[in-house]
């Protein structure tokens, strides 16, 4: 296959796909239509939809677990239509429209890659991150308004996930210096939060429980930020090696599993390790 031919599979490709999104503006209106669209769709609003938000993002990441490309490919467009969704609502809300949406992302991405868009560099990864980086931090500094990164960032975290607003505070306040130097830095204060949460369980104290509890889960995002974890990832990974684990456990307790008593549940859990890893159970 020559260059040209190449060129012109890609060039009926793009239009292709214009001609298909040009379909998907059209459907989205339709559901939106304040006459004929979709009840439940008339109803909806940017916070109402955030749940669904979620649900799409987590089934997209499941399918990438399953390495499944039918899945991945159907989840991508569940995910499409929460996108187009939004910037109705927002076209509706006189805020914004899909327009503004896609040409503040290609400014993103041609501001962001110079390296790529203003001449034809070539970079190395880490060049790449640091120049990203550079030019996120310039953006913020040429659009700050307030003089207190606290609140700032009271704003930011506002409406977001508890969890993802941990990681934009971590990342914030270490590009001002506030920041862990060792994994053992973290682990100490870990320890520390551990032992609070302890001495709050002792008390019987709900609130202090509960706000001991926070530090711990803070503490613990902060450890998965300093090592590079995606810590949805991480858990994700975890929630399956349990359920592969207890399978087993299911399947040695047979219809008796309700009778087991904790430390049979122990000894069938050390089974399933041993199995998944290999290694055949000690016999007693």
């Amino acid at each position: 296959m020559t260059l040209n031919d190449r060129y012109n599979l890609q060039k009926n490709s793009d239009l292709g796909t214009l001609k298909s999104f040009k379909i998907l503006i059209s459907n989205v209106k339709s559901l939106k239509d304040k006459t004929w669209g979709c009840p439940w769709q008339k109803r909806q609003s940017h916070k109402s939809l955030i749940p669904f938000l979620n649900e799409e993002s987590s089934e997209f990441i499941d399918a990438i677990y399953e390495k499944n490309a039918d899945n991945i490919c159907e989840e991508l467009g569940d995910l499409l239509l929460q996108v187009m969704l939004h910037a109705e609502i927002g076209y509706e809300n006189k805020e914004f429209e899909l327009n503004d949406v896609i040409k503040n992302l290609n400014k993103k991405i041609i501001n962001r890659h110079p390296y790529i868009f203003n001449k034809k560099e070539k970079v190395s990864l880490e060049k790449s991150q640091q120049i990203w980086e550079d030019i996120k931090n310039s953006e913020k500094e040429a659009t700050h308004i307030e003089s207190s990164i606290s609140k700032n960032l009271n704003k930011k975290i506002k409406n977001l996930p508890p969890r993802v607003g941990t990681d934009k505070i971590t990342n914030v306040v270490k590009e001002y210096g506030f920041k862990w130097e060792s994994t053992e830095q973290i682990f100490e204060k870990l320890e520390e939060e551990i032992n609070e949460l302890k001495e709050a369980i002792k008390s019987k104290n709900d609130l202090e429980i509960k706000n001991e509890y926070g530090d711990v889960y803070f503490t613990l995002l902060n450890l998965s930020n300093f090592l590079k974890i995606n810590p949805e990832s991480a858990l994700q990974k975890t929630n399956i090696k349990f359920l592969d684990r207890f399978s087993i456990v299911e399947e040695h307790a047979g219809d008796n599993i309700k009778k087991q008593t904790p430390k049979d549940f122990q000894r069938l859990w050390q089974i399933a390790k041993q199995k998944l890893a290999g290694k055949a159970p000690k016999s007693k």
